[in-house]
C-alpha cells in the first residue's frame, strides 16, 4: 500500500495534469455531438434534436427564471434554477453557460484524483480509477447533451460521501437540490457510504444538519413552489401518466449497466470487502438495489438515474485499496481499458442511443444527419407548393437555404414561390442569392432580369440579361421563355 502523497507544488501540478489527461481521454472516446451543437447554433429551429432539446428549454429559464417551461418533455426542470440564475445574473452567453456542465466534469475528475492520491493510490492506479469512474453516464450527458448538469450532481454526492469539511457537506445539501432534485433521493445513500468509509458519523453535524437542509428544500419545493408550477413541474405532474418501468427487461438491465458501466466493479467490491461485517455488506447491497429501482421508476433516462450510486463505486475502490489488494492495479487497468473500448449508450425508456468517439463526430460535421440535409427540405417544399401549402413551403425553403453549403437551388425555389405570389422584392432577393452562389448559371441572371422588370427597373433587367447572354450558349436566346422575355423587354 502506497504512502499518502504529500501536498507539494509538484504533487498539485501532477494532479491537475492527470485530471486534464483523463478528461481529454474520455472526450476522445466519448465525444460530444459537435455536429448537432453547430447545427443548432446555425438553425435554432432544429431544437428537437436530443442533444440540444433540453438546452433550448434551459435557455428559456436563463432568460426568464421560474416561468413555465414551454417544452412539455422538460417541464420537470422548471425549478432546477441554480445554473439558470447564475446565467441570468451574469448575462452569460450560451457557450459560456453550457460550459458550466463541462466545468463540473473537470471538477469531478479533479476531486477523484485528489481523493485517491490522498488515500495512497499510485499515479497509475489513480488515473485508471478516474477513467473507470469517469466513463459513465454522468460524464456522457454533461458533455454530450446541452443543458444537463449531471456532473454537478455527481460532484455533490461525492462531496457528501467523502469530503472532510462539514461546511462542504452543508453547501452541497443547500445548493445541489436546485441542480437536480434527485440529490434528495440519493443523499441518504451518500451518507451511508460516508459512514461505511469513515467507520462512523458525527450524527448532529454530518447527518442532522444535512437532513435539516434537505427537509427545508422539500418544504419549499413541494409546498411554496408547488402552487406556482405547471402540472408537469410538480412531482405528481411529473409522474402522472408515466409508467417509466414500461420497457423490455433487457433495456432496463442495459440502463442499469450503462449508468456506471465498469464502475459497478467498485460497487461489487464494496459489498464483497464488507462481507465480514454481514450487516453492513447487506445494508449497502440493499440500499444500492433500492436506489437503482427508484431511479428506474422515476426517470425516463435510465442510465442517467444510476449516477445516484456513484459514491458506492468510489467507496468500493477505496476499500479495495485499503485491503492491500495486490491485484488492484490489474483490476483497474482491465476496468479502464474495457470502459474505453466497449460501446457506450444513452439508455432511455423508449430508445437506446450510441455514443461515438471523436473521429466519428468530426466526420459528422462533413456528413450531416438526415435532419440537416437541405435537399430533403427542398423536396418537401416542392411537394407543398404543388399542394398549395405555401406558408409551410416557405418555411421549409428557408431551412434549406440556411442548411445548404450552396443555397443556389433552394433559393431558386423560394424565388419562384415568391414570384408566383407577386412578391417581386423577395423574388429578386432570392434570385440574386442564387446568382451569387451559382454565378456561371445564365438562368440565375435571367431570373434576376425577370424580377427586375416586374419591379419596374428596365435598366437593371437589361444588365442582368446581358450578363446571362454572355454566359449562355449561342442558341440560348432561341429558347421560348427567353425569346418571349426579349420581346417583352424590347417593347
Amino acid at each position: 500500500m502506497n504512502a499518502v502523497a504529500p501536498r507539494t507544488p509538484r504533487e498539485t501540478a501532477g494532479r491537475v495534469l492527470l485530471a486534464a489527461g483523463c478528461l481529454l481521454l474520455l472526450v476522445y472516446f466519448f465525444s460530444p455531438s459537435w455536429g448537432a451543437f453547430r447545427l443548432w447554433a446555425r438553425v435554432p429551429e432544429l431544437s428537437d434534436m436530443m442533444e440540444v432539446r433540453r438546452g433550448a428549454a434551459v435557455l428559456e429559464q436563463v432568460a426568464h427564471p421560474g416561468t413555465p417551461v414551454a417544452d412539455e418533455l422538460h417541464r420537470a426542470i422548471q425549478w432546477r434554477l441554480l445554473f439558470p440564475l447564475i446565467g441570468h445574473v451574469l448575462h452569460l452567453s450560451p457557450p459560456l453557460f453550457f460550459a458550466l456542465a463541462d466545468l463540473g466534469a473537470i471538477l469531478v475528475l479533479g476531486y477523484l484524483v485528489a481523493l485517491l492520491r490522498n488515500n495512497g493510490f499510485s499515479w497509475t492506479a489513480t488515473g485508471l480509477a478516474a477513467v473507470t469512474l469517469g466513463a459513465a453516464s454522468w460524464f456522457f450527458t454533461s458533455t454530450g447533451w446541452l443543458g444537463y448538469f449531471d456532473s454537478w450532481l455527481a460532484l455533490a454526492l461525492l462531496l457528501l460521501a467523502f469530503a472532510e469539511s462539514r461546511w462542504i457537506l452543508w453547501c452541497a445539501c443547500l445548493l445541489a437540490p436546485w441542480v437536480d432534485e434527485r440529490f434528495v433521493l440519493a443523499a441518504p445513500f451518500a451518507l451511508l457510504c460516508r459512514w461505511l468509509w469513515r467507520g462512523g458519523l458525527d450524527w448532529r453535524r454530518e447527518a442532522g444538519v444535512p437532513a435539516a437542509l434537505l427537509a427545508l428544500f422539500v418544504a419549499v419545493r413541494l409546498g411554496f413552489l408547488a402552487g406556482r408550477s405547471a402540472a408537469g413541474a410538480t412531482v405528481g405532474g411529473y409522474l402522472a401518466g408515466h409508467d417509466y418501468l414500461d420497457a423490455p427487461p433487457a433495456r432496463l438491465a442495459l440502463g442499469v449497466w450503462e449508468g456506471l458501466r465498469f464502475g459497478w466493479l467498485g460497487v461489487g467490491a464494496g459489498v464483497v470487502l464488507l462481507w465480514p461485517q454481514r450487516g453492513r455488506a447487506l445494508g449497502l447491497a440493499l440500499a444500492a438495489a433500492t436506489l437503482a429501482a427508484v431511479g428506474l421508476a422515476t426517470a425516463q433516462d435510465y442510465s442517467r438515474s444510476m449516477t445516484m450510486l456513484l459514491p458506492a463505486a468510489l467507496l468500493g475502490l477505496l476499500l479495495l485499496h485499503r485491503a492491500h489488494s495486490h491485484r488492484e492495479t490489474v483490476l483497474l487497468a482491465a476496468g479502464a481499458a474495457l470502459a474505453l473500448l466497449l460501446p457506450a449508450h444513452h439508455v432511455m425508456n423508449d430508445r437506446v442511443n450510441p455514443i461515438y468517439h471523436l473521429q466519428h463526430e468530426l466526420a459528422v460535421l462533413e456528413t450531416p444527419p438526415p435532419i440537416a440535409m437541405p435537399e430533403l427540405y427542398e423536396l418537401r417544399a416542392i411537394h407543398e407548393m404543388e399542394r398549395g401549402e405555401f406558408p409551410q413551403a416557405d418555411a421549409d425553403l428557408d431551412l434549406a437555404i440556411r442548411l445548404a453549403a450552396n443555397p443556389a437551388s433552394p433559393a431558386r425555389q423560394r424565388g419562384i414561390l415568391a414570384a408566383s405570389q407577386g412578391r417581386w422584392d423577395e423574388a429578386l432577393r432570392y434570385f440574386s442569392l442564387m446568382a451569387e452562389n451559382d454565378p456561371q448559371n445564365p438562368d440565375a441572371w435571367f431570373m434576376c432580369a425577370q424580377a427586375s422588370l416586374a419591379l419596374g427597373r428596365p435598366s437593371d433587367a437589361h444588365a442582368h440579361l446581358d450578363h446571362a447572354r454572355s454566359l449562355a450558349p449561342a442558341d440560348w436566346t432561341s429558347r421560348p421563355d427567353v425569346a418571349r422575355f426579349l420581346a417583352k423587354l424590347g417593347r
